[in-house]
């Protein structure tokens, strides 16, 4: 018998029929409202908005896709894909010191040393490669001041693109190769300005907020310029919305404690990637401009990064005290990684392409290694103790140097004065120290001072405003950077600075935290034009000293002003140059005696046996019986 089950209490066909239409009303609403938003979405998409006719204009003209990767896929750094073997190709064109000068070089995947593009008596840097590969964009003093010149790789020809009194520097292309967006140092404060190449419009000016506004970066769509600037305390990096004058600047890192700088925007345009100073130490962070994507992260130690041309890696400058280095950090998990370069060392910036230069430009010049002048050549042939050969025009304590040093000295101050307009060496706090010449307390006992291979500046330009310390730190030790106010302040000499100074005098402002510091940075960047005094020292060898580890609580030992130039010689072989063997002793560090307390007396009790020896005697001697004479 077949049983058929009871529908359940309650349970009629009228109610399931009401149900099922019940719901097929809300899955239609649902398809509707739907629909209405997605064409919402797309007219918000279309419709026009007010904006600022001329640099709008020009981010609407040069906007385009970003270009993809030579896979086709475009590379996403911020996830993790199957290990894949990571080749870094493709042509590095870098600036370097050579003889003295900044020069751009290249190499290319494979070659085993660079060429250069660039000499003469100038300085060339700030690489910027054109979208198509053929021209270089870089600053240059080979007009006076810094302007905008355009090297044409294929013919080697150089045409200045700006020709103005005021400093402009760090160039980078528009995705069209038709614009260039640049800083421009005018009016006591840098600002970015946006030139066409061809030069048939004036510049545009895109930041003009009394602030630094530097090293900008276009992205790869052509609508957005990343920059650098400090209007909200240190500098920042910031993101400019070209068809977006309401909301035009935002603020991308919003890390108050970290002085960031170089943006530059990844091939596919979704992040950008800066280097911050934070803690002593320059790092690399990446951070894309989707917010939903997360805050920057940390990549790795160096600044001035730049991406490989696929976007999978990044490269950068690694910084130590005396030199600089080429590093790659690959961004995707990797079984390996083919770099294809030598060692790059004294690297100061650089661009990166795809393509290869082309091999008429290789035949320019040979490939050169980072050297200093002829006068700073090591001396290693002599006979007998070095002697001290006296300073001509130099006022110090003992204006002397060892014979060894004495010419590149001599070559370096006429340097330093030739690119700022003044001698800023003909007055020093000390030249040579005798050995037995007491120095200041706090002073290391192995002072390169007492060798004549050094010279530590007068300390009385850093109080007056004509030198400026910029403070960096290597591991454990602190560093400074020296800049010399130029004497010529229109623009011909010398350049803004980027970073902020050391102030050591908020020591002794009353705050315990300035003093256990040492100091602090300077509330805003000094106005005006500087030379790179520390640069110049180096290409004559003599090298920046660290400071003593008690620099923050005793001022001498921060020897900001000291250069030596050694020579790779140890400390004792330099005395030894000068000084016969047994003249050298090693000092005991001399301890300031302390005064010894004098004792107070104490009376001491006397024995019962002396007090009653005392009593006895005292009994024994008569007492005189006094005489009255009668009054008158």
């Amino acid at each position: 018998m077949t049983s058929t089950a009871a529908p359940p209490k309650g349970s009629k066909p009228g109610t399931r029929l009401r149900v099922w239409a019940f719901r097929l009303f809300v899955f239609v609403a649902i398809i509707l409202i739907g629909a209405i938003a997605w064409a919402g979405l797309g007219a918000s998409d279309t419709t026009p908005t007010a904006i600022d006719p001329t640099v709008a204009a020009l981010a609407t003209a040069i906007a385009q896709p970003a270009t993809p990767s030579a896979t086709g896929e475009l590379p996403q750094p911020f996830d993790s894909p199957q290990p894949t073997r990571v080749t870094i190709a493709g042509t590095v064109i870098f600036t370097s010191r050579l003889e003295g000068h900044s020069r751009l070089s290249a190499i290319a995947q494979g070659d085993p040393a660079p060429f250069q593009l660039t000499e003469g008596d100038f300085d060339d840097r700030e690489p910027a490669i054109s979208p198509d590969g053929r021209f270089v964009a870089f600053a240059s003093t080979r007009s006076g001041g810094w302007d905008l010149h355009l090297l044409d790789l294929l013919t080697g020809d150089v045409r200045p693109l700006t020709q103005t009194s005021a400093f402009e520097g760090h160039p980078t292309w528009s995705p069209d190769g038709a614009w260039i967006a640049y800083e421009s140092y005018d009016g006591n404060d840098l600002d970015i300005w946006i030139l066409r190449v061809d030069g048939s419009e004036d510049p545009i000016q895109l930041t003009n907020a009394p602030s630094m506004d530097a090293s900008p970066s276009w992205d790869p769509g052509g609508r957005r310029i990343a920059f650098v600037s400090d209007r909200d305390g240190l500098p920042e990096v910031y993101v400019a919305l070209l068809d977006d004058p309401d909301e035009r600047y935002r603020n991308l890192s919003q890390t108050p404690l970290i002085a960031e700088a170089d943006p530059v925007f990844s091939p596919d345009g979704n992040a950008v990637a800066y280097s911050g100073r934070g803690n002593g130490l320059d790092f690399i962070y990446l951070a894309p401009l989707d917010p939903d994507l997360g805050g920057p992260r940390e990549i790795g130690i160096g600044r001035d990064p730049e991406w490989a041309p696929r976007g999978d890696a990044l490269g950068a400058v690694l910084a130590s005290a005396h030199t600089r280095h080429f590093v790659v950090y690959p961004l995707v998990a990797a079984e390996g990684a083919s770099l294809g370069f030598p060692p790059l060392a004294g690297i100061d910036d650089f661009a990166w392409t795809s393509g290869a230069v082309p091999s008429e430009v290789a035949g320019w010049a040979p490939a050169i290694s980072p050297a200093v002048s002829a006068v700073a050549e090591l001396v290693t042939s002599s006979t007998g103790r070095v002697s001290l050969v006296p300073l001509a025009g130099v006022q110090a304590p003992t204006a002397m140097l060892s014979d060894r040093v004495d010419e590149a000295f001599t070559e370096m101050r006429r340097r330093v004065a030739s690119n700022s307009g003044w001698d800023v060496m003909a007055t020093l706090e000390n030249a040579f120290v005798g050995i037995n010449a007491p120095m200041p307390p706090g002073y290391a006992f192995n002072d390169w001072l007492y060798t004549g291979r050094a010279i530590a500046l007068d300390a009385d330009l850093l109080g007056s405003g004509l030198l400026e310390v910029v403070r960096e730190d290597h591991g454990a030790e602190t560093y400074w950077r020296i800049y010399a106010r130029t004497a010529i302040q229109d623009g011909t000499l010398g350049e803004p600075i980027r970073v902020r100074p050391w102030d050591f005098s908020t020591r002794y402002t009353g705050d315990p935290t300035t003093y256990d510091r040492g100091g602090s940075l300077k509330e805003e960047l000094p106005q005006g034009y500087f030379v790179d005094l520390t640069e110049i020292a180096a290409d004559f060898g003599f090298e920046r000293i660290p400071a003593i580890s008690n620099w923050r609580t005793f001022f001498p030992a921060a020897r900001y002003n000291e250069l030596a130039r050694t020579d790779g010689l140890t400390w004792q072989q330099a005395m030894l140059e000068i000084y016969p063997a047994e003249a050298i002793v090693t000092p005991t560090p001399y301890r300031t005696p302390t005064s010894t307390p004098t004792i107070t007396p104490r009376p001491t009790a006397t024995p019962w046996w002396w007090r009653w020896i005392l009593t006895a005697t005292a009994m024994m001697v008569p007492t005189a019986t006094p005489t009255w004479t009668p009054a008158p």
